[in-house]
């Protein structure tokens, strides 16, 4: 007895099966029994596959928009030399507490207005005046490259 397979369009991502929006074949029992009626699939119709295409192409146009948009935040970034960040200094150059993703983002606003996540800065750990690398992930792919500049606080 050989299985019975149906194509379904799955709703959400499953582990070992797929993605979202994939179509795969799985049993049919497997189908009907689990994944139609939690709703994580559907049954591939030929509607439904007009459909996902459909979907597909407005979802890549607007991945398109989005990264060329993420390359020119990225060009605009980078044409800035560095960035700067005053902070109270004790003995040395050692500063009074520390910088954060959240003053970047804030500096990040004020020179260009744009705004940048603080969950897209990565941030070497900032205790001492001088010039950092700061990391910027504007999109999966796209990465900006910016230095942050710590100076002592003329009082």
């Amino acid at each position: 007895m050989s299985k019975k397979v149906i194509n379904v369009v799955l709703k959400e991502n499953i582990q070992k099966l797929g993605k979202s929006n994939d179509v795969i074949k799985v049993a049919s029992g497997y189908a009907r029994n689990f994944l139609i009626p939690n709703k994580m699939a559907a049954v591939a119709t030929n509607g439904i596959l007009k459909q996902q295409k459909f979907y597909a192409a407005i979802r890549e146009e607007k991945l398109k928009t989005a990264k060329e948009n993420a390359k020119k935040v990225k060009q605009l970034l980078e044409e800035i030399q560095r960035f700067s960040v005053s902070k109270k200094t004790g003995d040395g150059h050692n500063i009074f507490g520390s910088v954060t993703e959240k003053e970047i983002s804030q500096i990040i606003k004020n020179t260009t207005n744009i705004d940048i996540e603080k969950q897209s800065i990565s941030l070497p750990d900032v205790k001492t005046i001088g010039i950092y690398d700061v990391e910027i992930k504007l999109l999966h792919q796209v990465t900006a490259n910016i230095k942050l500049q710590v100076l002592p606080e003329s009082n």
